[in-house]
């Protein structure tokens, strides 16, 4: 049986006996879940019940482009990340100017050694969902518009470490870029005249997956690990238009809590471990508490990592800090 939070205040004895009542349903999983999943009230009971259970988020201060501490991490289930954005670098504001390639070339080899621990952490069968942008470089800062086709970079790297690459998830994220002439629209230039560049509204969700076979959970943790029917079909398409950025206020560039447990719920199973190597401002442990799912994150910024204490601090969370 699963470790149940202390401040609930249900008896663990009570928990235990709904998680089984909810397991002796199951006689055969293959037709039983989608029956289960498309029941509002048997949903309901999971949901509850995945707030009830005790997980452990553990932090660590740290550059995750050091190999060194991939060794303090042992095994991890998924992976869910969102690397910096190259492009929230200053460059020098000067007609002709591309940004420095080199700095991104720079930038794509510190990505792979994280690619390469995070592959070595996960499990045999294990996923690694990254969400990241294309770095756009515009002409007012940069001479002409460009797109570094940052996406395709990391995807390349992954196949070459020995990861299998899966089919992404286009994630149509509203940016706050604006025309040339200064009015918000979907495109950049000239207004109604030919060539203008089209805005980058999209991110990609990039799922990779480590060699190996299928894992066997108990059947306790399929049973809590069940997505309900219109969420299924609603996150396992590959174009997701109903979900909202998160404010920037704190964070440069944080992804919602509401994305990392799509993901989360989408490719781990309760009581698994996700890693977060680019942790920020703890979106992805947050997710991971209400999941119940373990959860590591790794960051460098002291001041990101207080702000993720506070954030798991307020959902309860069990919390175990590295400086």
């Amino acid at each position: 049986m699963f470790k149940w939070r202390a401040t609930s205040e249900l008896p663990d004895s009570r928990r235990d006996d709904v998680l089984s009542r909810l397991v002796s349903q199951v006689d055969d999983p293959q037709r039983a879940f989608p029956r289960m999943a498309k029941d509002s009230i048997f949903m309901a009971l999971v949901a509850e019940l995945l707030t009830e259970i005790q997980t452990k988020q553990t932090l660590y201060r740290g550059d995750s482009t050091d190999p060194e501490w991939a060794e303090r991490l042992g095994e991890v289930h998924l992976v869910v990340t969102s690397p910096p954005y190259f492009n929230l670098k200053t460059y020098p504001n000067r007609d002709g100017q591309l940004g420095q390639v080199s700095e991104f070339d720079e930038f794509l080899q510190k990505l792979v050694s994280v690619w390469r621990s995070c592959f070595d952490a996960l499990v045999p069968g294990g996923r690694m969902a990254v969400v990241v942008g294309d770095v756009c470089l515009s002409r007012r800062r940069h001479g002409r518009h460009l797109v570094l086709p940052l996406h395709a970079a990391i995807q390349e790297q992954c196949r070459r470490i020995g990861f299998e690459n899966l089919s992404p998830i286009f994630w149509h994220k509203i940016s706050n870029q604006q025309t040339e002439s200064q009015r918000r629209g979907s495109y950049l230039g000239k207004p109604y005249e030919p060539n203008g560049i089209i805005k980058n509204d999209v991110e990609y969700i990039l799922l990779q997956r480590k060699p190996g076979g299928y894992r066997q959970p108990a059947l306790e943790e399929r049973v809590l690990s069940l997505i309900a029917k219109d969420r299924h079909d609603d996150w396992f398409r590959q174009i997701w238009v109903n979900l909202n950025g998160a404010s920037t206020v704190d964070h440069p560039a944080p992804y919602p809590v509401a994305l990392a447990e799509r993901l989360i719920k989408m490719f781990s199973f309760v009581g698994d471990t996700v890693l977060d190597p680019f942790l920020g401002s703890g979106s992805t442990l947050v997710a991971a508490t209400s999941s119940g799912r373990n959860g590591i994150g790794i960051e460098v910024e002291p001041h990101y990592i207080q702000m993720s204490c506070s954030r798991l601090a307020a959902v309860d969370a069990e919390v175990e800090v590295h400086l």
